[in-house]
């Protein structure tokens, strides 16, 4: 890039080079930053295998485990219950339908005697 800038005019050639040097920066903060992540990612990695065999540890997972599954045997219980509870409303809507229904025909019967 650096060559190809001494191609324009001085006055292009300041603000390519003003680019230029950003760029640079850009690019060393980036190499900085990966380089932390990689040595999270390999300290990660070194604690992870140093505590694979912890009894805490595993116990804490099947408690973590338990708990996800409790929590999804709650989800599915309330959406049961929801759906009853719908499933209750419409039959009980059906049956005060079918009640007034069944007054209306006694009231037409006494009517007719």
């Amino acid at each position: 890039m650096e060559i190809e800038m001494r191609k324009f005019g001085p006055n292009s050639r300041a603000s390519m080079n003003n680019k230029l040097k950003q760029y640079k920066l850009d690019v060393e903060i980036i190499q900085k930053e990966m380089k932390k992540a990689i040595d999270v990612s390999s300290n990660f990695r070194n604690y992870q295998s140093i505590n694979q065999n912890d009894p805490e540890r595993n116990k804490l997972l099947q408690i973590h485990s338990s708990l996800m599954n409790t929590n999804d045997t709650i989800v599915r219980s309330t959406q049961i219950a929801i759906e009853t509870e719908q499933l209750g409303n419409n039959v009980l809507t059906e049956l005060n339908e079918q009640g007034e229904r069944l007054r209306n025909a006694n009231d037409q019967v006494k009517l007719t005697k």
